[in-house]
């Protein structure tokens, strides 16, 4: 299930458009529900771009 709603994500995306180099968001988790929500929601963002990873360590 998304995290972001529809119109959060079309914003997000159109920013993530405008990155000039590749970014990588980093996330430190655990096996809390809090870091599956948090992972949850860096692999969502970085699917919105080609320019953005995600690492989740």
């Amino acid at each position: 299930m998304p995290m972001l709603d529809a119109n959060t994500t079309a914003q997000l995306k159109s920013y993530l458009g405008n990155l000039r180099r590749p970014i990588e968001l980093v996330a430190s988790l655990d096996a809390s529900p809090k870091s599956a929500e948090m992972r949850s929601l860096v692999e969502e963002i970085a699917a919105l771009s080609d320019r953005v990873t995600a690492r989740l360590d």
